[in-house]
């Protein structure tokens, strides 16, 4: 079993509220706290705006924070008339800037949403101020791309999708922890409530298809060509437990970003920002602000770094 604790106690103290914005028709949720420029935090496939429940806190004092639920995903809308690939997906975020009225922000995305947050990179640059990528998506094929780990994950988004079973939901959830008994129970709640928002189900289906779809993925794959197109001043940050991709492909993959630093947080998988939130968020807002990801004070002990 996981923790009984609600997850909003993560946010107490911190002024947030929950808004609903109309996105070309599309009612799309953002969770929102904070002052300052805009940051847009993005979460991964089949997740929603709670992913960031443990860094808005952190940001508040530096940044407006956006935590939105993506095109088909938590309590935004579910178009039918959609293939939900990852243009898809990005043209709801430009649209989402545009009705927020942001013109430029830094991004932050998760798994997918790093997918995501990079493209906007690519795309759109003149819309990124710096960037994020947390155990980011995207990634071409490699050596260190495990097809056990992606069958895995299709299975247990599967039987959760298709059961919405308590054991189910949380086994999905699950995947995203170094240690499962760190799953929060109310998250396989608040996941059964998303499951049962009109189209969920079905947009889901289809953007995990898509992802997962060989043909359809190089569409979308971060490659070398793509990322060295990249501008802004960017952070990955990735964790020793995560699957599919380890922290050796990572660093191979995201260093054709012209300015990029890596971050290595240890005793987490899919999900740092929650499993070790207090490092991630140190590192993170160190590098909004400076430029440069901050060690965390046990981390400078041990290197020598503090007298």
């Amino acid at each position: 079993m996981g923790q009984t604790d609600t997850v909003w106690v993560d946010l107490l103290g911190t002024a947030y509220e929950q808004k609903f914005y109309d996105v070309g028709g599309v009612r799309t949720r953002s969770i929102e706290s904070g002052d300052g420029p805009p940051i847009v935090f993005l979460h991964g496939g089949g997740g929603h705006a709670e992913t960031w429940i443990r860094n808005l806190g952190a940001h508040s004092p530096h940044r407006h924070s956006y935590a939105i639920d993506m095109l088909g995903h938590g309590f935004t809308d579910a178009p039918t008339d959609c293939d939900y690939t990852t243009a898809d997906v990005l043209d709801h975020v430009v649209r989402f800037l545009d009705t927020a009225g942001i013109e430029k922000a830094d991004f932050c995305g998760e798994s997918f949403g790093g997918r995501i947050s990079a493209w906007m990179a690519i795309k759109h640059p003149d819309r990124v101020n710096k960037l994020i990528l947390n155990t980011s998506g995207g990634l071409p094929a490699t050596k260190g791309r495990q097809a056990d780990d992606v069958s895995d994950l299709l299975a247990r988004t599967t039987s959760s999708l298709s059961q919405t079973s308590d054991e189910a939901v949380r086994s999905r959830i699950a995947w995203l922890f170094a240690d499962p008994n760190q799953v929060p129970e109310e998250f396989v709640k608040i996941r059964q409530a998303i499951y049962q928002q009109p189209g969920i189900k079905d947009s889901l289906t289809k953007l995990f298809s898509k992802i997962f779809d060989p043909e359809d993925a190089k569409n979308y794959w971060l490659t070398p060509e793509r990322l060295a197109g990249i501008q802004a001043s960017t952070l990955v940050i990735w964790s020793d437990h995560n699957p599919i991709h380890s922290y050796e492909d990572a660093k191979e993959g995201f260093s054709h970003i012209t300015d990029v630093r890596f971050h290595l947080i240890e005793n987490a998988a899919h999900w740092p920002q929650y499993e070790q939130y207090e490092e991630y968020n140190q590192v993170q807002v160190s590098f909004l602000l400076d430029g440069e990801p901050a060690l965390p004070s046990a981390a400078k002990v041990a290197a020598g770094g503090l007298n």
